[in-house]
């Protein structure tokens, strides 16, 4: 097969590359951006639950060892502010674990007085 008079053939053909090229980059920069950002949102939003499921397991801890209902603060790595309360009425006892913050976690446990088993547990997130 001979070409003759086209050339021009090949700089039209690099310049559709080049073009095609400079079209797809951007796109593919935003999806790594994105990816990016949703794994750092997954990674605190698991801190957060684990920090409220921790603070469940401290309040519980101090209840079965000391018989205690716990009500106050806890600041983890001077970032995460947990408010823990514990309450109780005839046959159950209630604990109580909130991450305060943008995002609220919120983690509640029921609990059986007189056997001290875990009924129901918990954990809700608002927005």
């Amino acid at each position: 097969m001979k070409i003759n008079n086209q050339s021009g053939y090949i700089l039209f053909i690099n310049l559709i590359l080049i073009t095609l090229i400079a079209l797809f980059i951007p796109l593919l920069l935003q999806q790594q951006r994105l990816n990016f950002r949703i794994l750092n949102n997954r990674a605190a939003a698991a801190q957060n639950k684990e920090a409220v499921e921790s603070a469940l397991q401290y309040q519980l801890y101090y209840l079965q060892n000391e018989n205690l209902l716990l009500e106050d603060k806890i600041i983890l790595g001077g970032k995460l502010e947990i408010a823990i309360k514990g309450e109780e009425d005839d046959n159950y006892i209630y604990l109580k674990a909130e991450l305060i913050g943008d995002p609220i976690y919120r983690s509640e446990m029921k609990i059986e007085k007189e056997s001290l088993q875990v009924i129901n547990k918990k954990i809700y997130r608002s927005e």
